[in-house]
């Protein structure tokens, strides 16, 4: 069989002149997918860019979806979980689906994916296994669905996939790892290549907006990457948005980048002493340089300014209004200034610490919650994450209820 990955789509993304670009770019993935004719179509969560997305976006997803339910293509597929076993014959090309941390919800509110699932035009899989026969072939694949990074580690162990026998096996995750996370701290990574599961051909990840593939003895370790870029991140210059191609017999991966990207560019620009028509010139002259490499697309520019300004010149004198002007159309840039001075070190310093933790406004809500628990004698004594949802939702009276009857 012939499996088509990749992850974190993003629909519905927003920014500055890119509102289409989440859709246009997963719809070329889909294309590449069933242009090389896949048998499956995993996809490593992060599919919408919000946990409740807007109708327009659910509509859109419907849309990409039909391409590959409409493909003429008959697969078996039985997904069985600690519930049930379901067995059916799948009419087109099924798209299994994990959720991401942008998805995530508690026990006590509906995944938007099930929507897809329910309509059937999608398998959305959490802690499940589905077995895909195509002739003699047998392909399975464990799926886990993101979790808080805290309790990755712990959620996988308790799941503890196993692979089938006589199948082909590939676990699919959206999580963080220790080995590509700049910071040590728990609520980034728990989880380490180490701490993954024996016997599986392909493990696949989305999460992380970069590609790396690599030998874990004798499976293969795959960073799905992203489809678009929401961050730009300095990781990603040189790493291309596509789809992955991973070959059941040979047990081959081929990578087929999108045929329609923007460019990344990232400069980290330093200065001594500068004066604030120096700090503009370098500017323009890493811009003008970038505009030269050529893509239908304006490409995406992100500069880093540090170092230290003149005596007497402050942040202010750096006026970005003008470059803005003149670029506008042929460029989308993001620029930060990080000169020396004290109070601006302490702002940097915070917003440093948010980035690093990869995580939206909620995530960093739900992960302060969780370090403050530990201080208490609650500790591990409720589903932090129903909690924190059901507070979210203004739900008191069940959190009290809740609450009155934790765990001993």
């Amino acid at each position: 069989m012939r499996v088509a990955i990749f992850s974190d789509t993003h629909l519905g993304f927003k920014a500055f002149g890119r509102e289409q670009e989440s859709f246009e770019n997963a719809e070329q993935a889909f294309g590449i997918a069933l242009d090389n004719k896949a048998d499956v179509i995993l996809i490593a969560g992060d599919i919408f860019n919000e946990v409740t997305p807007s109708t327009d976006v659910l509509v859109g997803a419907f849309q990409l979806f039909s391409k590959a339910k409409t493909s003429k293509k008959d697969i078996k597929i039985g997904v069985s979980s600690k519930k049930q076993v379901i067995e059916e014959i799948v009419a087109g090309i099924p798209i299994i689906l994990i959720h991401g941390n942008h998805e995530f919800r508690g026990k006590d509110y509906t995944n938007v994916l099930h929507l897809y699932s329910k309509s059937g035009f999608a398998f959305y899989l959490h802690a499940e296994t589905a077995v895909l026969e195509k002739g003699n072939e047998k392909l399975a694949v464990h799926a886990l669905g993101g979790v808080p990074e805290q309790k990755a580690l712990d959620a996988l162990k308790l799941w503890n996939p196993k692979p089938v026998e006589s199948a082909v096996n590939i676990l699919l995750l959206h999580q963080n790892f220790k080995e590509f996370s700049p910071v040590e701290d728990e609520m980034v990574a728990t989880l380490s290549l180490d701490d993954l599961p024996n016997g599986f051909d392909l493990i696949a990840s989305g999460h992380l907006h970069w590609t790396v593939k690599q030998k874990l003895g004798k499976t293969t370790f795959l960073l799905a990457g992203s489809t678009i870029c929401t961050q730009m991140k300095k990781v990603e210059q040189e790493n291309r948005k596509g789809v992955h191609l991973f070959e059941t017999q040979a047990k081959t991966i081929e990578f087929i980048p999108l045929p329609v990207q923007r460019n990344l560019f990232y400069h980290k620009i330093s200065f001594e002493e500068a004066k604030p028509e120096q700090v503009i010139h370098k500017i323009h002259e890493a811009i003008e340089k970038d505009l030269k490499e050529g893509n239908a697309l304006p490409p995406l520019i992100r500069l880093k300014l540090v170092g230290n300004l003149s005596k007497g010149i402050s942040l202010s004198d750096i006026d970005l209004k003008a470059v803005e002007e003149k670029f506008r159309g042929k460029a989308i840039m993001s620029v930060s200034k990080e000169f020396s001075t004290t109070a601006f070190k302490k702002k940097i310093a915070e917003l440093r610490q948010i980035q690093q933790s990869k995580q939206s406004i909620s995530s960093i809500g739900l992960s302060i919650l969780e370090k403050n628990l530990k201080e208490t004698d609650f500790n591990d004594a409720f589903e932090v994450k129903r909690i924190f949802d059901l507070l979210a939702e203004d739900e008191t009276d069940k959190v009290s209820e809740i609450l009155s009857r934790r765990k001993k």
